[in-house]
């Protein structure tokens, strides 16, 4: 038998608190400052990541798209030790030994440091810093076309050490283009700032983040956006690149924006994804443009859905109705984490939001399943609404962030205070800086962040990055992501973005686009945060357009490449569920009542492929009963997942195996059905799951009740 955790999310003074007890003797943990055990907020802007597939690609790539462009292979071998280019400064170089798996892809690489000032502002005053690259130099004959240069956001993450996206996306661009990876100062293997309690939770917030900023004295102020794009020129300057192709997604937004105000000259082109930069830079602007994106991503991954969109037509209204609901009546009982073990959860409006809404998860499962949520527990029924409250998208428990060459906890709060306008005065002692957030706060209209309150986004660590850095010191003035009066230079340039992104929503990005006088606005349907990782169609576009400057036909962009499982309904009972739609070219025999229940079977079947893929393990429960237990033996070729006793309703159980195969999407299922709601019999279902194009139909075969069923049922 699981042992039993507590999660208790609830709002007190304005501030998010959430305690987890667990009983397995792990961490003990609650949001609170003067607390241990905090999660690290993380990037405000990592990508909103669909499910990695085991085994098919790379963990760091949110998802694989169908039909990969062609890109340079990993080569089994290690590659022939590279040169510097003819053109560069050796002087100014230190060469390093490269990682192994730097080694790993094939094409020959250089690996080293170059030394910069810490305080570009006065080189003389603090020293310097080095700041690592790797060099992959093209593969055709003649001189490179460009150097491209990539930046994975965070801030705090490295660069380098995630080389295997650059070869993903962008390898098929090494014919011709060099490529060029610096870890921004602070992370990676440049000068990694490593603050031991902040990056291992082993103190409270306040003191772990007071005591980096003491560790770090004047220099806490030089982790600016700014001084990066000074580093980063630094090195293509010792290389003797004249120009290079700036990719950034996400934070890294802001990079390019750093380097393209300071050394335009130098761009051949700009791609930018989902990109942060100084039209987010006010807060609680940025929280704002969230709030709204999140309305937004819910009503479009419903209607888009015919299982969700007729049960639906008004989403807005209803996730407004959802909200003030739990404002006014948080609920609270028992559930399930995504592992299948027992919780017991409270749910208000701030964890409304911080979890199931705003922290999606899998591939928008929990967006998907908002809807018929709030529906349920309108009729009374709260057990769907709590799973999501459950299931959560990370756990508020002790963190450990691990080797800060990855990602640092102190690069980031570095990074963020140096860059964002906070509402305070950074030379006041902390207690007066709450005091003047919190009058921010309250000058702010009650409806700013409608539909939910300021109570809700302010002050909630799920949700606000301005709170946490308060006990952040600002010694200096921070070199500024773009410069007073600005120039945006005139480079061909792509600016992508999704348009079911609440990370960075279409709001800001917009705005960010049209800083370049030569941007091209590209709109992704169904696509989350950061575009490339989602569809075929975004990572094409962004290729294709360093190799051409041209953006080329945009019209894949405009029409969902996949459309996700949504759900129209959580029926307490079978004969509330919609009926299965006749199959005219079968001989169907039952009637009304077992056509529900064959949408029943398929639903729970549904249900247990989403659980399966955002538990931890390979072992998940059904919504109202039931195990589910994923078997990866026969992968990447399929994947079975098998269902025990699994009930979506009170009163229809299903056994059997559901199979689904990552290349061709196609899904099948054969199914036991008993239940006080059914006759029972056997089914077999055939379709498509997680398929590119447009939303299909489930067909459905087997008997009910001695009776042949030929019916069909909506794939997402």
């Amino acid at each position: 038998m699981r042992r039993c955790k507590t999660l208790i999310v609830t709002a007190a003074a304005g501030v998010a608190i959430v305690a987890f007890g667990v009983l397995t003797g792990g961490a003990l943990a609650a949001y609170n400052p003067n607390q241990k055990g905090v999660v690290s907020p993380g990037a405000v802007v990592e990508p909103q990541s669909p499910n990695a597939l085991p085994g098919r690609l790379p963990p760091y790539l949110p998802r694989p798209v169908h039909a990969p462009a062609p890109q340079a292979r990993v080569q089994a071998l290690h590659a022939e030790p590279g040169r510097l280019p003819a053109y560069a400064n050796a002087a100014a170089i230190e060469p390093a030994t490269c990682p192994d798996d730097a080694l790993s892809y094939g094409i020959p690489v250089i690996c080293g440091y170059v030394p910069v000032p810490l305080d570009w502002a006065h080189p003389g005053k603090l020293g310097t810093i080095k700041i690592y690259f790797e060099l992959y130099t093209h593969t055709e004959p003649g001189p490179a076309e460009s150097a491209m240069l990539m930046n994975w956001g965070g801030p705090g993450s490295a660069t380098a050490a995630y080389r295997g996206q650059a070869f993903y996306f962008f390898g098929q661009n090494l014919d011709t283009h060099d490529l060029l990876l610096i870890d921004d100062r602070g992370r990676g293997l440049s000068s990694t700032i490593d603050c031991g309690a902040l990056q291992h939770g082993t103190a409270p917030l306040a003191q772990a983040e007071a005591e980096c900023a003491t560790q770090l004295g004047l220099a806490a102020s030089r982790y600016g956006t700014g001084d990066i794009a000074q580093d980063t020129d630094a090195v293509r300057a010792a290389l003797g690149y004249d120009k290079v192709d700036y990719f950034g997604w996400s934070y890294g937004g802001a990079d390019v924006e750093a380097y393209a105000t300071r050394f335009g000259d130098h761009l051949r082109s700009i791609v930018l994804d989902s990109p942060v930069g100084t039209p987010a830079l006010y807060q609680f602007d940025f929280d704002q443009a969230r709030t709204q994106a999140e309305s937004r991503m819910v009503r479009l991954d419903c209607l888009r859905s015919p299982t969700c969109a007729p049960d639906h037509p008004f989403p807005d209204l209803e996730l407004d109705a959802l909200v003030w609901t739990i404002r006014n009546h948080p609920v609270e009982g028992d559930s399930h984490d995504a592992g299948g073990n027992p919780v017991h959860v409270r749910i208000d409006e701030g964890a409304l939001l911080g979890y199931p809404i705003d922290n999606p998860s899998g591939n928008f499962v929990s967006t998907g399943e908002l809807l018929a949520a709030g529906a349920a527990l309108r009729r009374g029924d709260s057990v769907p609404l709590m799973r999501l409250g459950a299931e959560g998208y990370f756990p508020l428990e002790l963190y450990d962030s691990g080797d800060p060459t990855g990602w640092s906890y102190g690069a980031t709060l570095a990074t963020w205070s140096a860059d964002f306008e906070f509402p305070w005065d950074w030379s006041a002692p902390v207690p007066k800086r709450q005091r003047q957030y919190d009058a921010a706060v309250r000058a702010l209209p009650p409806w700013y962040f409608e539909p939910f309150s300021k109570q809700a986004v302010t002050n909630n660590i799920l949700f606000d990055f301005v709170w946490p850095q308060l006990w952040w010191e600002m010694p200096t003035p921070p070199s500024p992501i773009a410069p007073r009066h600005a120039r945006y230079p005139h480079v061909p340039t792509l600016v992508l973005s999704g348009d079911m992104d609440r990370r960075v929503p279409l709001e800001i990005t917009t705005k960010v686009a049209e800083l370049y006088p030569e941007s091209v606005f590209v709109k992704v349907a169904e696509a989350g945060h950061v575009a490339v990782g989602w569809t075929q169609c975004a990572a094409n576009l962004a290729t294709e357009f360093i190799r051409t400057l041209q953006v080329g036909d945009t019209s894949c962009a405009r029409t969902p490449e996949t459309v996700w499982p949504a759900v129209g309904r959580f029926p307490l009972f079978a004969r509330e569920a919609r009926p299965a739609e006749i199959d005219r070219t079968g001989s169907n025999q039952i009637g009304t009542d077992e056509r529900k229940v064959a949408t029943v079977a398929v639903a729970t079947t549904i249900d247990a492929m989403q659980r399966g893929f955002i538990s931890p393990t390979s072992d998940a429960v059904g919504l109202r009963g039931g195990t589910v237990q994923q078997d990866w033996s026969g992968w990447p070729a399929y994947l079975n997942v098998n269902l025990t006793d699994c009930a979506f309703t009170e009163d229809v159980t299903v056994n059997g195996t559901a199979t689904w195969s990552p290349d061709t999407s196609a899904f099948s299922a054969d199914l036991a059905v008993a239940g006080a709601g059914t006759k029972g019999g056997t089914l077999h279902v055939e379709g498509k799951w997680w398929a590119t194009g447009p939303v299909g139909k489930y067909k459905v075969t087997g008997t009910l009740g001695g009776k042949s069923v030929a019916v069909l049922v909506p794939e997402a």
